[in-house]
């Protein structure tokens, strides 16, 4: 008899983007399959809102990031000293492009090297604090545990090497994508995914006022992809428009309403911090 897949479940642990926002934290989004706990992205509360919601820093198993844009990333160092400070007896695998390393050892193991010497000269142990690094340079799969598997797909988001992520574990696919233009290529990596969380920064509109605007795609574009994947559910985030249309607290709901209008066989979500979706 085969055995039942390992139980699957998708946190919003931040909905928002670059901007503080009173109620979305930054991109970071946690993965429970089975014994792992995996976090996509770790953003500005990344840390703060995984504990709020249940997670502990300390049972972080894995961590993934899609870019090195400052909201995606801030909270990394954080994380990595706190579920050390906290009891991680693990090195923590780091997943990322091209980068990654250095960031983490200027960003974290230089940055703090006094509070690092305080807390070892104290009886903590150096060698939990560590992390192992695997640099992404190329598409492909970069995990395959107990039968899951997650790939990448890369595409262009303002310069930078930038990855997807596609889980599928025991018949069920979910589908992480970063910030990122428009690509026919989205609609394979998506296809008849269970669950797709993609980036939704604003509309055409609100893209002509500012000049990272072509990064992005629009709702009409989310639309399209999304219809012509297949996917069962779609969750907004990245909801940058938020954090410049204060007077406009039903603008993320309206981008989700053209979405629907265009893919009207899934279900369409507008992220919201704590959001937990069972697979």
């Amino acid at each position: 008899m085969s055995s039942s897949p390992p139980p699957l479940s998708v946190l919003i642990a931040g909905s928002g983007a670059v901007r503080a926002h009173p109620t979305r934290g930054g991109p970071c989004y946690a993965v429970r399959l089975g014994e792992r706990n995996l976090v996509f992205d770790c953003g500005r509360l990344a840390v703060h809102n995984l504990s709020r919601f249940d997670l502990a820093v300390e049972t972080i198993t894995d961590v993934f990031i899609t870019h090195l844009h400052f909201d995606h990333i801030c909270d990394l160092p954080l994380l990595l000293l706190l579920s050390w400070n906290n009891g991680r007896t693990r090195r923590l695998p780091v997943t990322g492009p091209k980068g990654i390393a250095d960031f983490l050892e200027h960003g974290l193991r230089q940055a703090y090297a006094h509070d690092i010497k305080s807390r070892t000269a104290h009886g903590k142990n150096a060698d939990y604090l560590e992390w192992t690094v695997k640099e992404l340079s190329s598409e492909g799969v970069c995990d395959a545990t107990d039968g899951s598997v997650i790939d990448t797909l890369i595409t262009k988001h303002g310069g930078l090497l930038n990855f997807n992520y596609r889980l599928r574990s025991g018949g069920r696919t979910v589908v992480i994508m970063s910030d990122s233009e428009p690509d026919p290529r989205i609609v394979d990596f998506c296809r008849d995914a269970d669950l797709v969380l993609i980036e939704c920064s604003g509309t055409k509109e609100f893209y002509a006022t500012v000049p990272w605007g072509s990064w992005h795609a629009t709702p009409e574009q989310v639309g399209e992809m999304m219809r012509d994947a297949g996917a069962k559910q779609v969750v907004l985030k990245h909801l940058v428009i938020e954090s410049f249309r204060n007077n406009d607290p039903q603008v993320s709901e309206a981008m989700a309403a053209t979405v629907r209008k265009i893919h009207p066989g899934g279900k369409i979500h507008v992220a919201a911090d704590g959001m937990t979706f069972d697979l």
